[in-house]
C-alpha cells in the first residue's frame, strides 16, 4: 500500500512520516501535484538496492531492534496531547 503525503505535511509532521514509513515501508512525497521523493524504510531500501537482509542470527536481530519501528509501538509513540496524568502545577 502506497501512502502519498504533501511536501508540506511530511515537513510539518516529520514524526508522523516516519511512523508512516515503519509500519508501511515507504511512503511518497509530492510538491505541486509531482512526485518529488519516496522515504524507504531500512527494509525496503535493502530489497530495492538488491542486498539481502542481515542474516537470521544475532547480528540480524541487533540490526532489527536497531532499524525498525513495530507497528504497534510506532503507532503508541505519537501523542496528540499530553498523558492522562500528566501534572502541568508540580512543583
Amino acid at each position: 500500500m502506497n501512502k502519498r503525503v504533501s511536501a508540506t505535511d511530511a515537513k510539518n509532521n516529520f514524526g508522523g512520516l516516519l511512523e508512516d514509513v515503519a509500519v508501511l515501508g515507504q511512503v511518497e512525497v509530492v510538491r505541486h501535484g509531482r512526485l518529488v521523493a519516496v522515504v524507504l524504510s531500512p527494509r525496503e531500501w535493502r530489497l530495492l538496492a538488491g542486498r539481502s537482509p542481515p542474516a537470521e542470527s544475532a547480528q540480524g536481530e541487533e540490526w532489527r531492534r536497531n532499524h525498525m519501528i513495530p507497528a504497534s509501538l510506532a503507532r503508541a509513540a505519537r501523542r496528540v496531547g499530553p498523558p492522562v496524568d500528566f501534572d502541568d502545577d508540580a512543583d
